[in-house]
């Protein structure tokens, strides 16, 4: 009776466990490590801007509350700008109709050609394996003067790190244009060349939120985790150009993808460049290059700058790349946990309970991670400090006996930072700093466990690029250290594949030179490989200015 009750008890249990997985949807995984079912659902409505209507309100958000903004930005807003209303005007003059302004109910000329989007939710995976549901912006141009064009290319659009969800891709609308988001969607509608039928002149642009924003906002975003980014952005992808194909048109046939991002957005248009070559999905998604401006492709090699120098020019990225891979980095999570690296004073600061809540862009904590650090005294060494540089090269704390001000500006981040060794962990600094391990073998080991898990996300190590990669970086780069460009040029050295521009401008720190970035080289980079014309571009090329 006993052995009975057993085996009833054991059926019972494997008939639960059997149900369970019934209920729970499934993502099974192919032979390239992609999402099986190609799967989309609506989630947001269509909404459109006019190629001139956004280039308009690029420059009005710019100079927007007397905003600092650097000549040579605003003249790339009013150049493209003036490219819009000529490319639009040579589109009413093909056409041979009266446009006017206002005629038959058509709406202003600033609307006649632009760009629609749409959000929608697919599936893919997390950090765990498991199934989850993702969201992406999806981006496609219009046109009323001619038939609604059909996008020749698709742009895999890859964002800079934020802070606050909405941020997001997915959150887009005409109040947030001046973002990297807006400057991307715009290659929707962008005019490469003087094609004489200008009506199928455009691109597909898929922006993926990445985990942890939009739909799953309530969870941590593995920050620097390129591989399962990269595979989450590809499943995006792959959904999005299934729902345009289904719901507005369908792509030409003989479109190429391309990879294009910013800061994180640059190592993740790498990772997504380095994925799509390393599992042969070339073919399905017709891939032809990646563009990449700034990226932390050597995590390990920007931490060791930050420790060599003694500065952290950006603490909030820092702590966010920590925080997520205690949390979904399988080496770390579940065995360690932020207090094992950030030091206790920088953790009292409330930097971590700000990146939970991502109520916050990366500015606003900066702000208050300068404010925290104003209110104490010098002599209080217990408390997480930020510094500025003076005008003899030294650098100085942010507290009240400085008699200096302090109101947090714009553009602050050029010149304020903290130490290294305040924002880390003792241990973990003496670790990185002077290979010094800690007598705790349990310590040790969470230190190696750490740094290994920085070495699996170096993008440059066993893999060559087999299509054409276009590189830029500006020497002056504060936040995302130059190291990570010169390694990837040094690894591939002798692959014509690979393109190289350095900016050689002082001024040009991280956040100002990503502003250049989207208005200039981003398209100059696209267009070549698009064109098949990547070889007029020499390696390494060198700029001084735009």
């Amino acid at each position: 009776m006993k052995m009975k009750l057993k085996l009833t008890a054991i059926l019972a249990v494997f008939l639960f466990v059997f149900a369970s997985c019934e209920d729970e949807p499934t993502v099974p995984s192919g032979p390239t490590g992609l999402t099986d079912e190609v799967y989309f659902e609506e989630i947001g409505t269509v909404d459109s801007i006019g190629l001139v209507e956004h280039y308009e309100l690029l420059l009005q958000q710019t100079t927007a509350n007397n905003a600092e903004a650097s000549p040579e930005y605003l003249a790339l807003i009013q150049e493209q700008l003036a490219n819009a209303e000529e490319y639009t005007q040579e589109c009413i003059n093909q056409s041979g109709a009266n446009w006017d302004e206002g005629v038959d109910g058509k709406g202003a000329k600033n609307r006649l050609i632009g760009y629609q989007y749409t959000t929608i939710r697919y599936k893919s995976i997390d950090h765990n394996g498991k199934p989850v549901m993702l969201s992406t912006l999806v981006v496609w141009p219009y046109n009323m003067i001619f038939a609604n064009p059909t996008p020749q290319n698709v742009i895999i659009g890859c964002h800079v790190t934020i802070g606050s969800n909405a941020e997001r891709p997915t959150n887009y609308n005409k109040n947030t244009i001046k973002s990297d988001v807006g400057l991307i969607a715009c290659c929707a509608r962008k005019r490469r060349d003087k094609e004489e039928n200008k009506s199928n002149i455009g691109n597909l642009v898929i922006m993926p939120d990445y985990q942890g924003y939009g739909a799953t906002h309530g969870e941590v975003h593995p920050y620097l985790s390129q591989d399962l980014t990269a595979r989450q952005v590809l499943d995006g992808v792959r959904a999005g150009i299934k729902f345009y194909n289904q719901k507005q048109g369908k792509l030409g046939t003989n479109w190429k993808s391309v990879s294009t991002g910013y800061s994180q957005g640059g190592s993740v248009a790498m990772a997504v460049h380095r994925y799509i070559e390393k599992n042969n999905l070339v073919d399905e998604f017709h891939f032809a290059g990646s563009v990449c401006g700034a990226g932390p492709y050597d995590p390990i090699a920007t931490l060791t700058n930050y420790t060599n120098t003694n500065q952290l020019y950006m603490p909030v990225a820092a702590a966010m790349m920590m925080y997520s891979m205690c949390n979904t980095n399988p080496r770390l999570m579940g065995k360690y946990t932020i207090n094992d690296f950030l030091s206790e004073k920088f953790i009292n600061s409330g930097v971590i309970t700000r990146i939970q809540e991502k109520r916050l862009n990366t500015d606003e904590m900066q702000e208050q991670l300068f404010q925290y650090s104003a209110k104490f005294e010098v002599a209080d060494t217990s408390t997480f400090c930020m510094y500025r540089l003076s005008t003899d090269n030294s650098f100085y704390p942010y507290r009240k006996d400085t008699k200096d001000s302090i109101t947090w500006k714009p553009g602050y981040i050029a010149t304020a930072w903290a130490k290294t060794s305040e924002t880390l962990h003792d241990e973990c600094y003496n670790y990185f700093q002077f290979n010094q391990a800690p007598k705790d073998p349990e310590r040790l080991k969470a230190l190696q466990a750490f740094k290994a898990a920085l070495e699996d996300n170096v993008l440059y190590r066993d893999w060559t690029p087999a299509h054409p990669i276009f590189l830029y970086h500006s020497v002056a780069d504060e936040v995302v250290v130059f190291e990570n460009y010169q390694n990837c040029l040094n690894a591939w050295t002798g692959s014509d594949m690979v393109k190289g521009t350095r900016y050689k401008g002082l001024t040009k720190t991280h956040v100002n030179y990503g502003s250049i970035f989207f208005l200039l080289h981003c398209d100059e980079g696209i267009n070549a490989i698009l064109d098949n014309n990547v070889d007029k571009f020499k390696f390494d090329r060198l700029l001084y200015g735009i």
